[in-house]
Parts: C-alpha cells; structure tokens; sequence
C-alpha cells in the first residue's frame, strides 16, 4: 500500500469539470497491479486525473475496476502501458449501463405492482426516494402497536441541505439491549439503504406477531440513509456520486469549485493516519499518512478539512456517545463486493478481540448463504480490502468503545466470474427483495449469537466464582 508521509496539506489539481455527464464521457476497465509501484500509481490516478476505483480491493495481483474521465483516458493508458499494466476495457459506455439498470428496475417496478395486492411493499419494488423513505418510515411505526412502545421514530440531526437524518427504534418493552445499524453512507450504492427499509418491514413484523423474538432482548435502531443529500443527487443528477453535498470552497487558503466529503473517510480515529506526538513540552508535529484517504476536496475519496468535520459524522457520533444506551453491536452497510469485514481499517494489524469478531461473522454469513447461496468473504478491513482511515467502522470500535462492529459490503460480487458484477453501484432493482432477505436472516443470527455469548460468559463466571 502507498504511504506518503507528509508535513503539510498538498492541493492536487484537476483538469475536469465536476459536474460531468457519464454519456460519451466515461470508460470502466480493469487493471491487475503486479508491484507496489503500480498500486502507487493506481492511487495517483485517483488523487489526481479524476478516477473514479470502483473495487473496494486494491491489492497485488487482483481485478481493479476503475471509471476514467474520457479527458484523462488516453493519458491514464499511456503511463499505464509505460509501466507494464494491462488494461482491458470492460465498457465504453457507462451512461448505457446505467440505461440498462434502469430499464431492468422500471419492468421490475411494473411486475411487481401487478403481482401484489399489498400497498406497503412498494419498497421491494423501487429504490426509494429520499420523501419516500421518510414516508415508509412513518407507516412503519404506525402499523406497530403503538400503545405498547415498540417502535419510535426520531432525528439524529440536519445535513448541509437541512435534511433530517431519521432513525427508527424497534424492540418490546423488555428489550435491554441495543443494536445499531446504518445503511447509505455512500450516495451511489443504492442497493443499501433498500436492505435497511427491508430488514424494519420484517423486524416490524416480529413485533407484531406473539412468538418469541430476538426483539424481547434487542431495540434495535436502524437508520436508513445517512447520507440523503448525497443520495438525493446520486437519483436525480449523477448516478456514480459518492460523497455529501458540502462545498468545498476553503482548502487551506485555496479555492475549490469542487463539492464533497466522503463520509467514510472523514470520522476521527486514525483519521488520514494522522499520527501526534511531541518534540518538546510546546512543541506538537503533526504527520499524515494518506491511508486510502485523499487531501484533494475534487477526490472521490476526499476525507474532508479535518476529522469530524461534517454535520452526517457528528450526528451519528452523537447518537452513539451522547445517549444513555449501552451498544451490543454496530453495523454499517454498504455496496458492493459481498464482505462482511471488521476492524481496523486504518491499518493491518488486528484489534484484540479479532477472534470473537470473527467467529460471529462467520455465523452470520453462513446463515446468510443458506438463504440463495450467496457467499461473503469475512476478514479484517485493511486485509481483505485495503488500509482506509477515517471509516466509521473503526471510530465506532476505537471511541464509541462498540464491541462487535462491522462494515458488510452487500450485492453483487467483485468477481469479474459473477453473473451480475458488472453492474457494481447500478444493482438493478430485482435484487432488492434477494438481497434484504438473505441479508436479514444473517443478521438476526448473528443477534442471536450475541445472546448466547452473553449467556455463556455469565455462566462462565457463576461457575469461577463457585
């Protein structure tokens, strides 16, 4: 992995427009690095000519695909050819992909409003809007016994564009216990924030039933989308946007015309790599390491003027270290690759507890493939992936002090061998119902998992104490 070490902030020109349009104006390839000088320059690329790396790896000797500016096409080309990596043009039309996408979700959205009778699955039929969602939200919690408290619905705060960030609350009476889940965090994967409307459909039906369930133990809040203005732009202007929507007019002094934080990158623990310590009682340096972060505000990857700068990375640190609440569990949900990873992202070494982290990713992925054999690969961020700080993965397990915390990379796979990977962001909509299923399933053994850890370390210290 690059590492550069640097004293100050360096701003990176771009000779693109931000507001592009994909039609004639975008190529998707695939790049394989073989040295570590091609992962250097891989990461240039992205800092500096506009590319846009869609594979969450960026390893020695795996499948890259990235989106390049058709300005900068030929020049990428060029100093890839100048140092040995082979580039295999995978689509020249990317506008058309997008086109095919939702054409795909337009003939899904038909079908399914003929085939059903019931008004309140129209979540499995569309992605939602951002109005949408806020709708559903509200019937939801309507349709639960209100008299009995099982659900709640309120805001963790306002984004840039003042829309409110909406969490809901579900759980009976005699849930002690708490479970937080985020879906959206990313604009263009669209894909999450409909797992997160899926799996409130069916938790809120568990507390409408008398069975047993895990919600007699768990509330569990679940916010569907913690990036609406981003979202918001991604459906109506620009289907590849990944950031908010904050301007980035001050830059140190510099102007910039460019728009953006990637949220992923901007919460503070590790932030940037960003390592403190002292020469002298008054004297404190300050040194980043760019860990799959940038310092440029036109980057994709853009981690923002400083740690916790933006209103959507309070807001959720707030809700997690503000509030009176004690969480189990912490798991963030974004697209695509099909990994269900823990920490640390910032850098490869493993927290303590790695073992147990691993051991309850597993038992939820493999009840998540029993449901369409759909397979996850469990493992460390910065190992199965790539080093990236700021995520909020790792600020929620090293501040918010979360034990079990997760990042779970959904639908489809980044094998180029899968039937439906060059789809990647642009998942068409006939997978919203697949995917929440086995998504769901996965997640409530993997609850369940947690209580039987609990049952079995009090029964551990009953029997140490006798």
């Amino acid at each position: 992995m690059w590492k550069s070490m640097i004293m100050c902030w360096i701003l990176l020109s771009y000779s693109y427009a931000n507001n592009h349009f994909y039609k004639g104006s975008h190529e998707l390839v695939r790049v394989v690095p073989k040295t570590n000088e091609h992962l250097q320059l891989i990461r240039y690329f992205e800092d500096s000519l506009g590319v846009d790396r869609w594979s969450e790896v960026l390893q020695l000797n795996r499948d890259i695909k990235m989106s390049l500016p058709q300005a900068q096409a030929s020049k990428i080309k060029k100093l890839c050819k100048q140092y040995g990596i082979d580039v295999t043009v995978l689509n020249n039309d990317l506008d058309g992909l997008i086109k095919k996408s939702d054409d795909i979700s337009k003939q899904h959205k038909i079908r399914t409003r003929r085939s059903t009778k019931d008004k309140n699955s129209y979540h499995l039929a569309d992605y939602l809007t951002y109005e949408q969602i806020v709708r559903f939200l509200d019937e939801q919690h309507k349709r639960s016994p209100s008299l009995q408290n099982f659900t709640s619905i309120f805001s963790i705060g306002n984004t840039y564009e003042n829309r409110s960030i909406w969490t809901i609350r579900i759980g009976k009476p005699s849930a002690r216990r708490n479970i937080l889940m985020d879906c959206g965090i990313h604009a263009r994967e669209f894909i999450s924030p409909s797992t997160c409307l899926y799996m409130i459909d069916k938790f809120i039906d568990e507390v409408n039933n008398r069975r047993p369930s895990i919600l007699s133990i768990f509330n569990i809040y679940i916010i569907p989308l913690l990036n609406p203005d981003g979202y918001e732009y991604a459906q109506t202007q620009r289907r590849m946007w990944r950031k908010n929507r904050a301007p980035n007019n001050y830059y140190y002094g510099a102007y910039s015309n460019c728009i953006g934080v990637d949220l992923n990158r901007n919460f503070g623990y590790h932030w940037m790599g960003e390592i403190f310590f002292s020469i002298s009682c008054t004297v404190t340096v300050f040194i980043l390491v760019e860990n799959g972060a940038s310092a440029n505000p036109c980057s994709e990857t853009y981690a923002g003027p400083k740690p916790d700068s933006e209103s959507e990375t309070q807001n959720l640190q707030k809700l997690i270290s503000q509030s009176s609440r004690n969480w189990d569990a912490y798991l963030t949900f974004h697209s695509y690759g099909q990994y269900w990873i823990y920490p640390w992202g910032f850098a490869s070494y493993m927290p303590d507890d790695y073992i147990e982290l691993k051991n309850k990713a597993e038992i939820g992925s493999e009840a998540l493939k029993r449901v369409n054999g759909t397979s996850y690969k469990i493992g460390s961020a910065a190992n199965l992936l790539y080093e990236s700080a700021g995520g909020s993965d790792d600020w929620a397990k090293g501040v918010g002090q979360i034990k079990y915390v997760y990042t779970v990379e959904l639908r489809p796979s980044d094998d180029l061998n899968d039937a439906h990977a060059h789809f990647a962001f642009m998942l068409p909509s006939t997978f919203i119902e697949p995917v929440g299923q086995e998504t769901y399933v996965g997640v409530k053994e993997f609850l369940r998992s947690l209580i039987t850890s609990r049952r079995q370390k009090s029964l551990s210290k009953n029997n140490y104490k006798s």
